[in-house]
């Protein structure tokens, strides 16, 4: 009878195998993929980040504006010519998107025309240019530490939250895989306690109701209810499989396998680099800072120096046409708490008379905020302190990370070198028990548990692939 129920225990074991076939594990985590809210989510995340990335990374283009008005009023013509007219104010501003940003202007003050009989008229063209010459960076190269500290933490996100949905497939089908070979374990122990009772009062070396039967009673009872705890845990790992899937437990076939090569990355992973991009950042946020002398409204800039010129005419026909030129260059600087500057005025008239004109300029200003100043300063610097911390922090936690992972790999490849010769060991009983069996020297309960320890060796074989493409995602990420 015990044989008969153990041949069955082995028909169910075998049956369980073949499940195992149904679906390669690569399928899984791609069908899984393809079905978890998660990995749209992760998706959505990502491409999210990537535009805002991309915007940052927009080039300015040319700027171009126009602009101007249509009146109706009295215009003078001369000190003694005034006739109602309309009046036009044209401009048309370009900027160039370089680092002086610089404008061209080309418009008019005026174009008027009389709507009397005597058709006056007058305009007054002119083009100019400025640009603006900066003494010190002023915060391009803290965006390009900024932006790139940004791709990094994006890439890095995004390939940890992958790698930590694949590794929770894995750990759940590994756990899976656990309740199903414990389960087997525990039919078996039943069944042997079961043939145990039976055989005893076969033999009659116990009786119905005596201390040595309640104890076997017992035993038995001890047993089905582990089994019915493994069976719990079991339904509860296939739903939770589903609701991470999207797929009912079939099983799992074929498992690649997993690459556990690692190196050992002198500068640390994408968090080590992240930090010390921040390190950069508060660095440049501070020299910045320093640079940043010029008070201009609330806000500060480095020093520069502004320059520019323009040319123009004013032509007007009245009762005679008067013909007058326009030169004019300037130039400005702005530093610290002062500003100074120079302009040049030319004009020239139709008669050949030139006037000529110096202007210079300049002010001062002092610094009411100097106290906040070197507070902020002062915390700036801080901020360089704490960030270097935060830089050595992450290496240490980076190194504690790579030799943990280091030696759980090489704790994985002893325990799966041991496994396999135990694997070795349980088949040569198996082979023994076999050809002892031929022999009539053995009995088939024996060769059924060799043969049943043989076959549940395909279930731990199964785990120690699954825990080793864990291992495998912990080397991935601390090589990104």
């Amino acid at each position: 009878m015990g044989n008969i129920r153990l041949v069955g225990l082995i028909g169910i074991c075998l049956l369980a195998l073949a499940s195992l076939g149904a679906a390669d594990l690569d399928t899984i985590v791609g069908q899984a993929k393809k079905n978890s809210s998660t990995i749209q989510l992760i998706e959505l995340s990502k491409q999210n980040s990537d535009l805002s990335v991309a915007m940052g990374e927009v080039q300015e283009t040319t700027g171009i504006e126009v602009a101007g008005d249509l009146s109706y009023r009295d215009y003078s013509y001369s000190i003694t010519e005034k006739k109602e007219s309309l009046v036009l104010s044209p401009s048309v501003v370009i900027t160039l998107p370089n680092d002086g940003k610089t404008r061209i202007t080309v418009g008019a003050t005026s174009i008027s025309r009389s709507l009397t009989n005597d058709n006056f008229w007058s305009a007054d063209p002119s083009v100019g240019i400025s640009h603006t010459i900066s003494f010190g960076d002023s915060g391009d190269i803290l965006s390009d530490l900024k932006l790139a500290k940004q791709k990094l933490e994006i890439d890095q996100t995004y390939r940890q939250r992958i790698y930590d949905f694949e590794s929770s497939i894995y750990n759940k089908i590994s756990e899976i895989v656990t309740y199903e070979m414990n389960l087997l374990n525990a039919e078996k122990d039943i069944l042997i306690q079961t043939t145990k009772i039976e055989n005893a009062l076969k033999l009659k070396t116990t009786a119905v109701g005596s201390t040595t039967y309640r104890s076997m009673e017992l035993e038995l009872a001890k047993l089905e209810n582990t089994r019915s705890s493994i069976q719990q845990k079991f339904a509860m790992a296939k739903t939770q499989y589903t609701q991470l899937t999207g797929l009912e437990w079939d099983g799992v076939g074929s498992i690649r396998k997993a690459d556990l090569s690692f190196t050992f990355m002198p500068t640390g992973d994408t968090s080590v680099i992240t930090a010390a991009l921040e390190l950069e950042i508060a660095k440049e946020e501070l020299a910045l800072r320093q640079r940043s002398t010029v008070i201009s409204g609330n806000s500060r800039t480095v020093p520069s120096l502004t320059v520019g010129g323009s040319t123009g005419l004013s032509y007007t026909e009245t009762t005679t046409a008067t013909l007058n030129y326009q030169m004019n260059a300037q130039a400005a600087y702005s530093a610290n708490n002062f500003t100074t500057g120079a302009s040049v005025n030319l004009g020239i008239s139709d008669t050949g008379s030139v006037t000529p004109s110096l202007t210079i300029s300049g002010s001062w200003r002092n610094n009411p905020t100097v106290a906040s100043d070197v507070l902020e300063i002062q915390s700036l610097q801080n901020t360089v302190a704490i960030a270097g911390i935060d830089y050595q922090e992450a290496m240490l936690d980076y190194q504690i990370n790579a030799n943990q992972l280091q030696s759980d790999i090489l704790n994985h490849r002893l325990e799966t070198g041991q496994f396999e010769q135990t694997a070795t060991y349980r088949k040569q009983v198996l082979d023994e028990a076999l050809q002892a069996f031929a022999k009539g020297l053995t009995t088939q309960t024996e060769v059924d548990h060799a043969r049943l320890n043989v076959e549940l060796t395909t279930y731990e074989r199964t785990i120690y692939a699954l825990e080793a493409l864990v291992l495998e995602n912990r080397a991935k990420a601390l090589q990104l």
